[in-house]
């Protein structure tokens, strides 16, 4: 008996490993390849030639150059960083907002959990290509930034009514300045909390509220502590989605560097330079975050 099972065990492991052969095959020829590749790249001088390139070993040169000579990668990274670390906290802030009230009973709660994926479907290529044409693209800056001029000053002279400091209200209006780029990054981070607030059993806050329990409290002793988790998930998220998106301006010029000037070798080498700082942003948030956060069944 032991005997067919194993070999019915055995007999299903080849049929996984049979069916996931085309994806694991894919896998090393279009990624695992071109990562080698690139690394390669990163520490050579390529050149084009008839034949097909050439590359000869140059060590570390290619990283010096890209810090200490090069004249736009450090800017373009601190800007990019800089934005990250404007976004990111506002995209959870918004998105456990919106969250916290897509939970709650109300009418229409469908028609607006549905329009919160409008984002996901402005994202596919038909979309996009006809919002990129020259008609469109100039009708929804023109209208937009409009808009959002007019919006933003009001709600800089409000601000400025309650006293609030330069700093922080520069930081709230640059966010509202932004806000098609953090409503369309928030779509994810929404989800992901929506779902861990509806985990929670509705007897949980029902018995709170008997016990005398307010409401600010039910937000920090149970909303909060059992959300943490999808707030780590969701900070990690958009870091990476942010450093990875068509807009950035630091991806932009990595495939300017390898696919206009054909220097794939810096091309390279700022692409893993990036990425090491990224792995490194993405570890401290990450350190950091987890400290906080409320691990319970």
């Amino acid at each position: 008996m032991k005997k067919e099972r194993a070999s019915l065990q055995a007999r299903r492991r080849k049929y996984g490993y049979l069916f996931t052969a085309p994806f694991i095959l894919g896998a090393l020829v279009a990624i695992v390849y071109p990562i080698i590749l690139s690394l390669v790249y990163s520490f050579g001088d390529v050149k084009a030639t008839s034949a097909g390139y050439d590359i000869s070993f140059v060590g570390i040169e290619n990283y010096k150059w890209i810090f200490t000579v090069d004249a736009s990668f450090n800017r373009t990274l601190v800007s990019t960083l800089k934005d990250t670390a404007l976004n990111v906290p506002v995209v959870i802030i918004f998105s456990f907002f919106l969250a916290s009230v897509l939970n709650s009973d109300f009418k229409g709660r469908g028609a607006a959990r549905t329009i919160l994926f409008l984002p996901l479907i402005m994202n596919s290529n038909i979309v996009m290509q006809i919002l990129n044409s020259d008609a469109v693209r100039d009708n929804i800056e023109q209208k937009g930034s409009a808009n959002t001029a007019v919006f933003s000053g009001v709600f800089a002279g409000f601000l400025e009514q309650l006293n609030i400091s330069e700093g922080l209200t520069n930081l709230l209006t640059s966010s509202v300045d932004n806000i098609d780029n953090i409503l369309a990054m928030s779509v994810i981070p929404i989800i992901i909390m929506l779902a861990g607030l509806q985990s929670v059993p509705k007897s949980v806050y029902e018995a709170s509220y008997v016990e005398g329990a307010t409401g600010w409290e039910v937000f920090w002793k149970i909303s909060l502590p059992i959300v943490s988790p999808m707030i780590l998930v969701s900070a990690i998220y958009c870091i990476i989605d942010s450093f990875t998106s068509v807009s950035n301006s630091l991806i932009s010029r990595v495939k300017e560097e390898c696919f206009t000037n054909l220097d794939f070798g810096i091309g390279s080498a700022m692409a893993w330079a990036y990425l090491l700082v990224v792995i490194l942003i993405v570890a401290f948030v990450y350190l950091i975050i987890n400290r906080y956060v409320s691990y319970s069944d």
